[in-house]
């Protein structure tokens, strides 16, 4: 009877022991997959602030090949890369994003965006979050008939930024994203 009592008791500390494990072991995979699946998301949003960026570089480019001046370039490359700037700076700052969008749509000529495409308008009546700290002024250089608009940004690792985890593993809170477009200069047939 003791035996069996004994054996009981055992049994009942080796299956108790084991729960414990278990649950450790399921604690460590649950913050592994939730590192992995914020990874995804954060190259998803750089993949999406990359193809911004490659249509700003675009759009650049194509206003420097109908003969516009450095700093009409430099606005268009600015306002095209809006949705990879961050939050809005100025004129109104602390807005959510459905407030900075009503502001951000192009309703009408006098629209915040198309005012700050208007030469004739201060360079800081619009900013970004990400604008100034990142250097967003492309880099166009014209050789014969063709021109060529690079640039490269930096942009932050948004997703776990404050926690120091991507420091530590990656070495860096910024991530350096590289354009380059090339295109056809065709200005100077038709402005004679």
């Amino acid at each position: 009877m003791r035996r069996r009592a004994n054996a009981e008791r055992r049994s009942w500390l080796r299956r108790s022991g084991r729960r414990g494990q278990s649950l450790v072991e399921s604690c460590v995979v649950v913050i592994l997959l939730c590192l992995l699946f914020y990874g995804f998301l954060q190259v998803g949003i750089l993949y999406n602030h990359e193809r911004a960026l490659q249509f700003a570089s675009f759009a650049a480019s194509r206003s420097a090949t109908v003969g516009f001046n450095s700093d009409v370039y430099s606005r268009t490359y600015r306002a095209a890369a809006i949705p990879a700037s961050g939050q809005m700076e100025a004129p109104f700052s602390g807005l959510s994003q459905r407030e900075q969008l009503t502001y951000e749509a192009p309703r009408d000529i006098d629209g915040l965006i198309a005012r700050y495409l208007n030469p004739l308008n201060p360079q800081g009546m619009l900013s970004y979050e990400f604008w100034d700290p990142y250097q967003m002024d492309p880099n166009i250089t014209a050789g014969g008939a063709v021109l060529t608009e690079s640039h490269q940004q930096e942009h932050p690792l948004q997703i776990l930024r404050d926690s120091g985890l991507l420091r530590a593993f990656y070495g860096s809170d910024t991530v350096r994203i590289p354009s380059e477009t090339v295109m056809g200069c065709h200005f100077s047939l038709y402005l004679q």
